[in-house]
């Protein structure tokens, strides 16, 4: 469903398109993975992260070529796979390779899926195969380069660069994948969760997206959550920390997940009918940031979430998008909302508005001090 013509829109046209929605289709669907994606949320939120480095993504997929051109095969005047299913190929191992360390087992069940991805997608692409003239030699060879790639021992240079790569964008990923989801259980219209993406979820096309999920340890998790989490009240703020801490683990998602989604069922009115207000931010990190409020009456609640890291963190990064890293930037607030009480719905901190030249200011550095999204209530 994309065109290339189209790369992305500005902060300012997703707000238009907010407010557009809120008020004619409040009710619609917002769903990021399904039944049919070609790619899963997480994936497409860690490719993405190469839109923002693309000297770095490109001088490594050159080096990869070089590595591995020994691998392909020769098909008539040909070296296959082509230069573009080479590339997807790339692009596609870096989006869906796991989070853990993968022993040889695992390693070649991952090639698999990954050969069962490359079959479908040449004979979707319908350029050297098809489901209805299938090329028998064009499709063992790009799948024999798989194997090749994704040979496991410490004599494959390919994986040997790849995989620390893969491991920078990865971390990366994850912080866009917190940002989509926050964004996507409070913007206007109804949030859907695929089977399974509760937590970090790296699928590709069908069959891949319709393995088997084990609900059993996602409800011990919500269980756990339950224990740890009160829906009001508490303080969250140590358990949060330890959360993204360990953010690879996946119950940083799964928190989001059920900390928002137990605030909409306390404010079902606010995020049914209320409105969507931009808010707009100012300083040096304005560019790395997105805010909204949903106003209902007397309601309201404030939602913010980081985006493009690498310009905020430099890449490669250590370092998470919280606290002193957002210097000086701020968020006004509208005059209606400046003498709102805030708490933060992930750590129970209750950041306070300042006065700003322009009026009432948020401190991003506040509102984002441990936590790399915040959802703030917004009570009289």
């Amino acid at each position: 469903g994309g065109d290339p013509r189209r790369f992305g829109i500005s902060v300012a046209a997703f707000h238009r398109a907010n407010q557009e929605r809120a008020e004619q289709w409040p009710c619609s669907m917002l769903g990021t993975s399904t039944h049919d994606s070609k790619r899963s949320e997480d994936v497409r939120a860690r490719i993405a992260v190469l839109s923002e480095i693309p000297k770095e993504w490109n001088q490594r997929v050159r080096h990869w070529k070089r590595l591995n051109r020994s691998r392909k095969s020769s098909l008539g005047d040909e070296k296959a796979p082509s230069k573009n299913d080479e590339y997807a190929l790339y692009q596609i191992l870096l989006g869906a390779w796991p989070l853990e360390e993968l022993d040889e087992t695992q390693l070649e069940n991952f090639a698999e899926r990954i050969r069962q991805y490359a079959i479908k997608a040449v004979r979707e692409a319908k350029v050297h195969s098809s489901w209805i003239n299938i090329n028998q030699d064009y499709e063992n060879a790009i799948t024999g380069f798989v194997s090749s790639i994704l040979e496991g021992g410490e004599s494959n240079r390919f994986l040997e660069d790849f995989l620390p790569f893969q491991r920078q964008v990865a971390r990366f990923g994850l912080i866009n994948s917190l940002s989509q989801l926050l964004l996507k259980l409070t913007a206007p219209g109804v949030p859907d969760i695929y089977q399974g993406d509760e937590l970090w979820r790296f699928d590709l096309v069908d069959p891949d997206n319709r393995r088997p999920v084990d609900y059993a340890s996602r409800r011990e998790l919500l269980y756990e959550m339950t224990d740890h989490f009160p829906t009001e009240g508490g303080n969250r703020l140590e358990e949060a920390i330890r959360l993204l801490a360990n953010i690879e683990d996946g119950r940083a998602k799964f928190f989001v997940i059920r900390q928002a989604l137990a605030f909409r069922n306390l404010r079902q009115t606010l995020f049914r009918e209320g409105r969507y207000v931009p808010l707009v931010a100012a300083g040096e990190r304005a560019d790395q940031v997105v805010a909204f409020a949903r106003v209902h009456g007397d309601e309201a609640c404030l939602v913010v979430v980081p985006r493009m890291m690498t310009q905020l963190l430099g890449f490669p990064s250590e370092t998470l998008p919280v606290g002193e890293i957002w210097g000086e930037t701020t968020i006004a607030l509208p005059g209606s909302l400046s003498a709102k009480r805030l708490r933060n719905v992930f750590t129970a901190e209750q950041p306070r508005a300042r006065k700003g030249p322009a009026g009432p200011e948020l401190l991003v550095r506040d509102l984002l001090a441990n936590f790399p999204v915040a959802l703030l209530t917004m009570d009289p």
